[in-house]
């Protein structure tokens, strides 16, 4: 036998030296232009900080950054009679050396979807000049949108980003948005340029409600930067829609503005002031006078651009709304005691905001470009990448918030102005309050990336809605988390699979002292599977009891959906009992388990799946459908490593099956009796498919859907399994119908806007890679592929390149963020590297490692 053998090198990595260049090569992994770019709106904000979109145009869309969803509004401030609106907009004004002077909004065209409106166009700002050409680039959080006009003298390319950097949390949780106008000068002589911004005071509206009288905006400098400082005088600090907004630049020369427009509010006369004002010669005027509506904070910078070269433009938006009423949308929940926003801890106001990230910039675009290379540039195929990445987003959205203990606390979606086909006059600020146990199940995102963000989710899960006499968990929190009474109901997949959760926060962090102080909650949870519940009365690994699940009915008797949570829980009990040498529950929970996963493959499985044994006639079952997710307690034991908890064979014949039937190559001959994801000639995978006179008279409700999460956790489960072609399949046709023209491919949804289940879609890239990490052991685990890959832990992120050398493999593995200690790193199937005495590998270096087959 051949054992293997570790030689170990590093390697100073040198790579990313040309981030010192003042203008850095941003990736891209999707473009998207003409109608393809109609839908398309990439949020800006930091976890739990709200965000504002910067559309497929280069506009800025959907201004979600006041405590609530918003999506569909934006802000508007008034010109004059006839109630002509003007949204936010960034223009640039340009004049040659003989006198040839344009202006125009730093847009592209519009789409031609909403231009007859009862006045035209309900388009705001349709009648301002614009690039005729946009192409947008996108590589979550990075957006480049390039203008060009051949009436033009300049190219405009629109940098859009917020800080982003896997393992650290407070950098990607800045509550602002950083916007760079790169203006290329396509003449043979300096242009002198101006570009500015205005954006409404809109502090004490929300998209909502509200109302902004008393607002006021002030120009400031500081030694780094130049801006304008929003407020309302009407100071409410318990008001969610009170706050502070700013507008700032790192330049400090050549800079005008006005703090408000012109008074005259005849006929237009605000827009057209101001158009006059600022074609003239490039500078702002300050206007005097009481200005009627929300005054609109306009900042602009004034510069040479040299010939045949280029010139940026720099702006950065913050924003600091302290308070928020959580789940204040929806009445029925009852009152609130307002929440303080974690971020509202971190800074005062939205100046305070400035002054961390506007000196900072280049770092902080530096850290983010980096994590974005390492990620786009990973051998994996490119849907996966995308799925991956693009949802992202929701975790920066308006579906989550921190507390002021900087507890995360999600929605399952948040909500838009326009209603829902089903209720239009439904609308609501968020969907599915309480960070629902059953839906956050199935994200694998949050871990992965932000593990700090992730154990506090658990703690919230089992220290606070969990009660320790019981074992029940809330399936939904309220809050305040320490005064408020949590009497929600449990749910069966939802209680199980945190614990599973709780088993994968701690692998990944290492962390055994909040391991031992969740641990009495941990075992009073599992417990109530067979003490309290009726899950499992006679306590022998099988549910067969009535339980609530995600999909928000109560089943009744032995399910695979059920079955795989409640196996996937029993062993990550185990595991957590053998380390807090709780033998007795340990040994229990591994005899439940074995008899459990004996039982379900002995009765459940019918040859080709899973069925349903339903004991009596019953409304809202599976019954013997072909359920989508029927594995998926399996899918995430399979993210952290916790083994097979059915029998292999049968599951990947399982999962054929599912392709074989719930898979639609086209909507229209298909019938959704609820809501319509796919529709036309989309492909997906439905949520459950009847055999001929099998389907229940009234199955579950969502029986005829597609909805993404889903797709994903049983995608990724096909890439486990080795069925490649088939998983890939499923991530293609999912981002096939968020391309751009029919949907937003940064907002997929399901019951509310970027749902928190579609962040499941990170799954395919630890089922492609094999990616496996335990800080308790100090191990390391990936698939036996050649290639170059990223990996995140939640604490450290970087990348491992493996080459095939024969009877040996040469891996490169690369810490891009923090550091890493390690006991031995493993190729799946193939060998093992143990390093002796463990070793800690520094971030920025690049370590080389020999494996030997075993």
């Amino acid at each position: 036998m051949k054992f293997a053998i570790v030689v170990v090198f590093t390697i100073l990595f040198v790579s990313i030296s040309k981030a010192q260049d003042a203008d850095l090569g941003w990736p891209a992994l999707k473009t998207y232009s003409g109608d393809y770019a109609t839908k398309v709106a990439m949020p800006l904000g930091g976890i739990g900080t709200g965000t504002v979109s910067i559309g497929g145009r280069g506009d800025l869309r959907d201004w979600e950054i006041v405590n609530q969803g918003a999506l569909g509004w934006k802000p508007v401030f008034n010109s004059g009679k006839g109630s002509i609106w003007v949204a936010p907009f960034f223009a640039i004004r340009t004049i040659t050396r003989d006198g040839n002077n344009q202006t125009r909004l730093l847009e592209g065209p519009l789409s031609s979807d909403n231009l007859d409106g009862d006045w035209g166009s309900n388009e705001l700002n349709s009648g301002f000049p614009r690039f005729m050409s946009c192409e947008f680039n996108a590589a979550y959080p990075l957006a480049q949108i390039n203008l060009s006009d051949e009436n033009s003298p300049v190219d405009v390319s629109i940098k859009a980003f917020n800080p982003m950097v896997p393992g650290d949390t407070k950098v990607s949780s800045i509550p602002g948005a950083i916007l760079k106008y790169v203006v290329h000068n396509k003449t043979d002589q300096a242009l002198e340029t101006t570009v500015c911004g205005a954006i409404p005071n809109f502090i004490g509206t929300d998209g909502w409600g509200g109302s902004a009288e008393g607002n006021k905006n002030t120009f400031r400098k500081e030694s780094t930067f130049t801006g304008i400082f929003m407020e309302n005088e009407n100071k409410d600090t318990l008001n969610g829609k009170w706050g502070t907004m700013a507008l700032v630049t790192p330049e400090t020369e050549g800079i005008s503005y006005r703090t408000q427009w012109h008074s005259d509010f005849r006929w237009n006369g605000s827009l057209i002031n101001f158009w006059d004002d600022f074609n003239d010669d490039g500078m702002l005027e300050e206007q005097k006078g009481k200005y009627q509506g929300n005054k609109p904070a306009t900042l602009a910078v004034k510069a040479s651009v040299p010939p045949n070269g280029t010139k940026e433009f720099v702006f950065v938006l913050t924003w600091n709304f302290p308070v928020r009423l959580a789940w204040e949308a929806q009445p029925n929940y009852g009152e609130h005691t307002p929440i303080r926003n974690h971020y509202a801890t971190v800074y005062a106001d939205a100046w305070d905001v400035a002054k961390d990230i506007t000196p900072n910039l280049k770092t902080l675009e530096k850290r983010t470009v980096e994590f974005v290379d390492a990620f786009i540039n990973s051998d994996v195929p490119e849907v996966l990448k995308e799925a991956a990445l693009f949802n992202m987003a929701n975790l920066r959205s308006q579906t989550v918030f921190c507390d002021e203990d900087g507890y995360a606390l999600g929605w399952e979606g948040t909500g838009s102005i326009e209603g829902t086909a089903i209720n239009p006059k439904g609308a609501k600020a968020g969907w599915g309050f309480g960070s629902c146990t059953h839906v956050w199940n199935y994200e694998v995102t949050t871990p992965f990336l932000f593990g700090d963000v992730a154990m506090g989710m658990r703690e919230v899960e089992f220290k606070y809605a969990t009660n320790l006499e019981t074992g029940a968990m809330a399936h939904r929190v309220r809050v305040p988390l320490k005064t408020a009474e949590q009497r929600m109901k449990t749910a069966a997949d939802g209680q199980l699979g945190c614990l599973i959760k709780m088993y994968r926060e701690w692998q990944l962090s290492g962390d055994n002292a909040k391991l031992a102080e969740l641990y009495p909650y941990i075992k009073a949870a599992m417990e109530f599977a067979w003490k309290s519940s009726g899950w499992d009365k006679d306590a022998n690994g099988v549910l067969e009891g009535k339980h609530h699940n995600t999909m928000d009915v109560n089943y009744i008797g032995p399910n695979p959906q059920m079955a795989t949570w409640y196996l996937g829980a029993l062993r990550a009990s185990e595991e957590m009992a053998l380390h807090m040498k709780d033998k007795a529950f340990a040994k229990k929970c591994r005899a439940m388990f074995e008899n459990g996963s004996q039982w379900v493959d002995e009765n459940l499985f019918n040859g080709a799946y899973y069925i349903q044994k339903v004991p009596e006639p019953t409304d809202f079952q599976v019954g013997e459908g072909i359920l989508v997710d029927q594995l998926v307690g399996q899918y995430l034991a399979h993210t952290c490593g916790l083994g097979y908890l059915l029998d292999k064979d049968k599951m990947t014949t399982t999962l054929k099956t599912i392709k074989k039937y719930n898979w639609k190559e086209n909507f229209n001959n298909h019938l959704s009796t609820f809501r319509s994801y796919a529709v036309n000639d989309e492909k997906g995978l439905v949520m459950a498919h009847y055999p001929e006179n099998k389907r229940e008279a009234r199955p579950f409700p969502y029986y005829s859907e597609v909805m993404t999460g889903f797709e994903y956790s049983t995608g990724a489960h096909m890439l486990y399994e080795g069925l490649e072609d088939e998983g890939l399949a499923v991530f293609t046709a999912i981002r096939d119908r968020y391309d751009g023209k029919k949907r937003n491919p940064f907002n997929e949804g399901e019951f509310g806007h970027r749902y928190a289940r579609a962040m499941a879609s990170y799954s395919g890239l630890l089922a492609y890679t094999g990616f496996e990490y335990s800080a308790v052991n100090g191990t390391m685990k990936f698939n036996n592929l050649e290639g170059k890959y990223f990996w995140s832990n939640g604490y450290q992120y970087g990348t491992i390149e493996i080459k095939d050398k024969g009877d040996e493999k040469s891996v490169m593995l690369t810490v891009l963020n923090g550091e890493l200690s390690l006991q031995s790193l493993s190729l799946k199937g193939f060998g093992k590297v143990k390093i002796k005495k463990g070793k800690t590998f520094q971030e920025g270096e690049t370590t080389a490692l020999m494996v030997l087959e075993n």
